[in-house]
């Protein structure tokens, strides 16, 4: 008799090995990720981000509620890498606040989770503007490759051009100089989103271009450091404007609209 119980329990002891064992094998299978790793968000835009698969800390009033019933974690630590672009509260609310890009950063655990975070401002522009910004901002810290035109795995500048406009059926030539050539030549005071800028000491030296967004601000395959990036227009000598876009025209034939920065208020094209 005691042999059997003892068997039996020896049995029961092994069964509670096997389940903690393969409950110990599950949990270390799950991972966690944040709901959102990338995000392009319009001005007035929100989202909320939040730690997939971790179950809230209760513990040490470590759970708290907001006013709109949003249940915080307040063991998570929210960081903006840069909070003049996009703010971050305490319940992982994300919050534009100007033309550009961020990375947005959550400390739990002892582990850091991470979403890249790219703000345009996308009023006032023409169906096929909108397009083609909210497209080329898509590939925002993705790498450089020389010789490249993937915007996945790696693009230089004038390949990072010709494909973002590939995508919506026009053709470019792979060299900066070529599209500067190829495309319709506007003065900077009438530069549109869409508008491609070119850069270099002068035209015939042109060895960079990137794409103009608004607000004084362009999107560019810039270095193999830094990828592809969002950059201040005037971020070096520019040496002529190009226009690809077809359908697009002014508000008004006879306005003049210089590059605007986040001070002022940016006119753009609307189509016919």
């Amino acid at each position: 008799m005691k042999r059997k119980l003892l068997s039996l329990l020896t049995l029961l002891i092994a069964i509670g090995f096997v389940f903690s064992f393969t409950d110990r094998i599950s949990a270390a299978k799950v991972k966690y990720t944040l709901n959102k790793t990338k995000l392009v968000m319009g001005m007035d835009d929100e989202e909320r981000l939040e730690i997939l698969n971790r179950t809230p800390v209760i513990e040490d009033d470590g759970l708290v509620t907001a006013d709109d019933d949003i249940e915080i974690d307040t063991t998570i630590k929210w960081k903006s890498s840069n909070k003049k672009v996009v703010k971050v509260d305490s319940a992982g609310v994300v919050t534009p606040v100007s033309v550009g890009s961020a990375k947005i950063t959550a400390k739990a655990d002892g582990k850091k989770y991470t979403c890249k975070v790219v703000v345009v401002d996308l009023e006032g522009m023409s169906k096929e503007q909108k397009e083609v910004v909210s497209y080329a901002l898509q590939f925002v810290g993705n790498p450089y490759r020389y010789g490249g035109t993937s915007l996945t795995k790696g693009a230089d500048c004038s390949g990072f051009t010709l494909s973002v406009y590939k995508k919506f059926g026009y053709k470019l030539f792979h060299n900066a100089y070529q599209q500067m050539v190829d495309t319709k030549h506007v003065k900077m005071k009438n530069i549109q989103p869409g508008d491609l800028i070119f850069y270099g000491s002068s035209k015939r030296s042109c060895s960079h271009v990137a794409l103009y967004i608004g607000n004084g601000k362009v999107v560019h395959a810039s270095t193999e450091s830094t990828g592809i990036v969002i950059s201040n227009y005037k971020y070096r000598k520019y040496c002529g404007v190009g226009r690809v876009l077809k359908k697009a025209t002014y508000q008004d034939d006879n306005d003049t609209v210089a590059p605007q920065t986040n001070d002022s208020i940016t006119r753009y094209a609307v189509s016919q």
